[in-house]
């Protein structure tokens, strides 16, 4: 059990308010203006539904946020005016801990072998969070599940038609996020094995990690007393299996190491997954479902021909693998060179639709580990005086 009272910053850090560019998912998407009538064209509207849904329910108007009152052009960005500063109106934080583990180290004729395995349950009760104004725009209006997020209360829009009707004004400072729980658990195994060769022992290693997500989620009741509870294990930046395998090979002054790095299957929140559609919004069972599958058929209408293809936007990505090589050479108890490659492969991140995940930039998800530099190469000298 710990305990942690708020700091001074999170207490009295002075209010103080700046301004930052910030993306407003209820304007007008540029391929969704007309510039022949200078309105809005629904048919080539991409945003989800439910972000539509979330606009409306905020009192905005979501097919005519960002458009000038002149009918000129949209526009998704705005100069928001961001507050923030410390509040003496939050709680300690509280949270309870629990580890277990198991631990084995033996020798088989020659091999050493260990093994770690470790289960964790974090619970924080009232954690201090100072989240940013993006994440607090986003919060509100990108939520897929239904709930009205508590951040919505802290952002303000533009009245006048020189505003646009775009965001505003959003306060940032601190608060208590209710609950936060993370629970799962730790592999670790290690194996060694030498192996007498030419005067030399070539020494064999492989050192296995892995971590599961049994749970990752939070708790958060407004002060309307409206609870929001959120799962994120399984989603983007939360896969429920991670692990990382490095294989050394070791004989006198050179060592080879190849690590592989792995990221398991994630997915979108279950609730936010569109529906299977065509092009026409319908499904397969011919009824509309508030969706369009941009690129599919389906049964096709009276112009054009079907395929019998439906589909939906993609949001999620299958397991990913990534590899590095490397050689190392000491010449010296001084000199040391390493060599090497990361993404042997090239393998490139997995693709997705934007507007189904939360951070993502060009159809690829950002901040999730997949590595978006493709294949480099590398090389160090590293020396001792």
């Amino acid at each position: 059990t710990s305990f942690r009272a708020p700091n001074l910053r999170e207490n009295f850090l002075l209010g103080q308010s700046g301004f930052l560019t910030l993306v407003d998912p209820c304007a007008v998407p540029t391929e969704a203006f007309n510039a022949g009538t200078g309105g809005y064209d629904s048919t080539n509207d991409n945003r989800d539904p439910s972000v539509i849904a979330n606009c409306q329910r905020e009192g905005r108007d979501p097919f005519s946020v960002g458009i000038d009152a002149q009918g000129l052009n949209t526009q998704q960005t705005s100069s928001v005016e961001i507050a923030t500063g410390g509040s003496l109106d939050l709680n300690p934080e509280k949270s309870t801990s629990f580890t277990a583990g198991v631990s084995l180290s033996e020798n088989y004729g020659g091999l050493d072998f260990s093994f770690n395995f470790n289960y964790y349950a974090i619970n924080i009760k009232g954690s201090i969070i100072e989240p940013s104004a993006q994440f607090i725009i986003n919060d509100c209006f990108l939520r897929d599940n239904g709930t009205v997020s508590p951040f919505c209360s802290r952002i303000q829009y533009g009245t006048s038609a020189t505003s646009r009707l775009l965001i505003s004004d959003v306060a940032a400072g601190f608060l208590n996020l209710n609950q936060e729980t993370v629970r799962g658990i730790d592999i670790n195994a290690n194996f060694e094995y030498g192996i007498p060769m030419g005067g030399e022992t070539l020494e064999l290693g492989l050192n296995l990690r892995a971590n599961h997500l049994i749970e990752r989620s939070t708790l958060f009741i407004g002060d309307d007393l409206v609870e929001s509870f959120d799962e994120d294990k399984g989603e983007f930046g939360y896969p429920s299996w991670t692990g990382r395998a490095t294989f050394t090979a070791e004989y006198g002054p050179v060592t080879f190491t190849w690590q592989t790095r792995y990221i398991g299957h994630t997915e979108q929140q279950a609730d936010g997954i569109d529906p299977l559609s065509d092009a026409f919004g319908l499904g397969p069972d011919g009824l509309p479902t508030g969706f369009i599958g941009n690129t599919c058929l389906g049964a096709g209408t009276a112009n054009v021909p079907g395929d019998n293809t439906y589909c939906r936007d993609i949001g999620y990505a299958g397991d990913y693998f990534v590899h590095t090589a490397s050689i190392r050479y000491e010449f010296s108890d001084w000199l040391t060179l390493r060599a090497g490659v990361t993404n042997v492969f090239d393998t490139a991140p997995p693709l997705v639709d934007c507007n189904e995940i939360g951070l993502c930039r060009s159809n690829t998800p950002l901040g999730n580990g997949y590595d978006l530099n493709g294949r480099e190469f590398f090389g160090s000298v590293l020396m001792r005086f």
